[in-house]
Formats: C-alpha cells, sequence, structure tokens
C-alpha cells in the first residue's frame, strides 16, 4: 500500500464535513478538479500549472498516454469485466459514492435495465457530474459478443439518485449487485472494516459486490504527484490486486474474481 502525495496545497483538512464517513476528503474539489481534468485536452494540461520545467513535461506526458488509451474512464475495460460476472437478468443495482452512474449504465447494458437502480453520492459536485454527463455512449463490446458495438445509455428517468451519506441511510438488504469504484481506498484500514459492512447491509443473500481502487504501479505513483495539486485533496491509498483482496478476505466475504486494468484494480465478491 503507498499512499499518494504531496497533498494539494488547495487541500484544507478543516474544510471536509463528517471526514469519518467521506474518507478525509474534499469530495467537491476533487470532484471539479477531476471533471476539468477528463474535459481539459493534454495539451492544455499546464495552462495553470505552478511545478518545474521536469513536472510539466511529465503531466504532459501523462496526460497524452491518459487520453489516448482512456485509462481513467476506461468503459471498454470496465465492460469487458463486468460481461464476466454471474448475475441476474435485469439485477437491482446499488452504487456507493456514484458520481455520473457510468459502471451501473454499463451493467444495466449487459444485464438488462428493468431493475432498480440506486446511485448515492452526498456531494453536490458529484450530482452535476451526473446531470451533464452525456446519456449514452457506444463502446466496443467484448471479445465473443456476438455485437460489434454496445449502446450504454444513463437514463435518469431509470436511475434514483440519492444525495445523501450512504452511512446514514437505511439499508435495505436486498440489491443483487453494489458498485464501489474509486471509493475504498480513501478510508484506512478500521474504515475500509466499517465501509464492506455497509455494503453488506444494502446487499440481498446472494448479492454481488464490485470493489475497485487504483493500482500501486509506478505510471499510477507519477501520474498522482504530477497531478496532486489537482487530484491530491485527502487520504488515498493506492494498492496492488492482492493488497484489496486482503482487505476483502479479512471481512468475512468469499472472493469470485480479481481483475486488473491498466489503472484500477477490481476484486468481486460475496458476503458469506
Amino acid at each position: 500500500m503507498r499512499r499518494t502525495g504531496p497533498l494539494s496545497r488547495q487541500f484544507d483538512p478543516a474544510s471536509v464535513p463528517d471526514a469519518e464517513s467521506t474518507g478525509e476528503v474534499n469530495w467537491s474539489r476533487f470532484n471539479a478538479n477531476f471533471e476539468r481534468l477528463l474535459g481539459t485536452d493534454w495539451r492544455e494540461v499546464n495552462t495553470h500549472a505552478d511545478c518545474s520545467l521536469g513536472w510539466r513535461l511529465m503531466r504532459l506526458y501523462l496526460a497524452f498516454l491518459q487520453q489516448r488509451r482512456d485509462a481513467i474512464l476506461d468503459l471498454e475495460g470496465k465492460l469487458r469485466v463486468f460481461s464476466r460476472l454471474r448475475l441476474p437478468a435485469n439485477p437491482s443495482i446499488v452504487h456507493f459514492g456514484a458520481e455520473a452512474g457510468w459502471e451501473a449504465a454499463l451493467l444495466q447494458a449487459l444485464y438488462g435495465n428493468s431493475g432498480r437502480v440506486l446511485l448515492i453520492d452526498s456531494d453536490p459536485v458529484a450530482y452535476q457530474r451526473f446531470a451533464q454527463a452525456p446519456q449514452r455512449a457506444q463502446v466496443r463490446a467484448p471479445r465473443g459478443s456476438k455485437r460489434q458495438w454496445i449502446d450504454v445509455i444513463r437514463d435518469p428517468a431509470r436511475m434514483e439518485y440519492a444525495r445523501e451519506d450512504f452511512f446514514r441511510m437505511e439499508a435495505p438488504g436486498s440489491f443483487d449487485v453494489g458498485i464501489d469504484w474509486g471509493l475504498i481506498e480513501h478510508y484506512d484500514d478500521p474504515g475500509k472494516q466499517s465501509l464492506i459492512s455497509l455494503f453488506r447491509s444494502f446487499l440481498g443473500p446472494q448479492g454481488l459486490q464490485i470493489s475497485s481502487c487504483p493500482r500501486d504501479r509506478l505510471a499510477a505513483r507519477l501520474f498522482y504527484r504530477a497531478f496532486s495539486e489537482e487530484l491530491n485533496l485527502g487520504y488515498r491509498e493506492l494498492m496492488t490486486l492482492r493488497e484489496l483482496s486482503g482487505h476483502v478476505e479479512r471481512n468475512g466475504c468469499d472472493v469470485e474474481s480479481r481483475h486488473r486494468l491498466p489503472a484500477h484494480n477490481i476484486v468481486v465478491y460475496r458476503f458469506s
């Protein structure tokens, strides 16, 4: 496990409300900066940068690679992993820290969109991302599919967006699948235990949880160092796939599968 650093000069720990439940992160500023970074052409990433020439060149290089490979959003990679899951038709989905909700939309595209979808995110800027993001994307189908492309539709009419703290919500214990993407790494070890217990309380007896975190590899370390002013707005761990799996297994979960994408580790598990 490696913590990302240095912290942004924009970050003030005192500005974080309910730090224990939000993971000690200034989510509004992070979401605003993250959205801006994703929408900025790689040639322009240094427009407002205050760093040395070496880091300016590194920022250009990393932004070029990220945009060329779509390594952060990576809908194609996520679709490929999700297509291997064992899920019922039209699953009910709960997405913790949902932001724009693309991951839930990918599951709907693969397994049917008639089930309930609950997106949970208390940050108002995250909800803006949900409201303003494209409602449709065409994603290359996984190898072996009968289709070349899959239409992924984020239909707000089919998604319930709860702008609440998920730790304070009533847990229905009935969802078929839960998603946390880029969330678990913002909590220390006791916080991870509380978070995984929360996931359990939302899922039904056969429910499946999908947890993802950024990979602990050189490219990710450099990325969060080069873009520290924009993105290091609180606690974040980079983990190996083994470390992420270990947290899940220590909390009494049965891992069904493990996956790596260029920027993400993914562990899929059920609760004993």
